[in-house]
């Protein structure tokens, strides 16, 4: 099992009542939702087929996890009673069925689906066999949902109850209160996947793109099936939102040209703002030599132009 598998079980998600009985009638009405689905990187034909043939060989090993939801938190269910919605072992839970192999369920509470969804892309970006562009993916996915402060679980047991979530330019405390935050969300995921800011508003933009793309035509990029310029991606997600979901690679390029030539320039303002932030340190530096100079007002000047610097802004 993965070190995020073990975390998730080791948290209050996981409900007490593990009874064989009513494992077994939940077994037999067990949900996907394709939204959620979606969520799962696609293997490759080759870890497909090995990983069947190992539960074939073995069994299924590791427990599928599974949310036991209510009809007030999926609306549009069509029981009044419990739900019981798939989160992690889509293929395992796939290759069951069709071999008619048993496999085992640990049920999870959650308070939503936008919650479900979180964890969900934080689980997967615990694992180990993922391509770069599922990662870029899964990143960029867990910027977006932080931004708009979504989907935010209990996460003691992971990383700790003392950790600030932002939402609009600030970060919630332990104790509830909002406080003024020096990092940004991009900042702060960087630091935690070891990538520059940058590299993570690159991946939620690549994020926004896929979304623009048919389900089978983005499941082929993220299993490198189909080998696609990661720009091109990301300009499908300055695209109107109303345009018909995109299906091949030709279409992808066609509206990609129609995405540069209508958005702003906005690769050259960042340049331009990098040059002025750096002529800006250089008179600085310049001035701290002259016999004259307010020595603690240049530094403060220094300090603040650097640091913008640093962040690209």
């Amino acid at each position: 099992m993965t070190k995020k598998y073990q975390a998730a079980l080791a948290t209050k998600m996981i409900i007490k009542d593990q009874s064989l009985l009513r494992h077994e009638d939940i077994k037999q009405h067990i949900l996907v939702l394709p939204e959620l689905a979606a969520y799962i990187p696609p293997l490759l034909p080759d870890e497909y087929k090995q990983l069947e043939e190992n539960i074939q060989k073995n069994g299924c090993r590791e427990a599928l996890l599974v949310w036991e939801a209510t009809s007030d938190q999926l609306p549009e269910s069509q029981t009044s009673g419990p739900v019981y919605v798939l989160i992690d072992g889509h293929n395992r839970y796939e290759i069951c069925q069709r071999n008619k192999l048993d496999f085992k369920v640990h049920l999870m509470s959650f308070p939503s689906l936008e919650e479900v969804k979180f964890f969900m892309i934080d689980n997967q970006l615990g694992r180990r066999n993922l391509t770069p562009e599922q990662v870029s993916y899964l990143r960029g996915l867990r910027y977006l949902r932080e931004k708009q402060g979504k989907g935010k679980y209990d996460r003691e047991e992971q990383k700790g109850q003392n950790d600030l979530y932002e939402s609009d330019g600030s970060e919630v405390g332990q104790n509830g209160t909002d406080e003024k935050t020096r990092e940004t969300t991009a900042h702060r995921l960087g630091k935690q996947f070891n990538v520059s800011e940058k590299t993570i508003k690159r991946d939620a933009a690549f994020a926004q793109g896929l979304e623009r793309l048919t389900p089978a035509f983005k499941q082929d990029i993220l299993s490198n099936k189909i080998k696609v310029d990661k720009s091109l991606v990301q300009r499908a997600g300055q695209l109107d939102k109303e345009i018909e979901a995109i299906g091949d690679l030709a279409k992808l390029e066609q509206l990609s040209q129609v995405a540069s030539a209508t958005s702003k320039p906005t690769d050259a303002t960042p340049n331009r703002k990098f040059t002025e932030l750096k002529n800006k340190l250089r008179q600085l530096v310049t001035e701290l030599e002259s016999d004259e100079a307010n020595t603690t007002e240049i530094c403060e000047q220094l300090i603040k132009y650097a640091r913008l610097l640093q962040k690209g802004e």
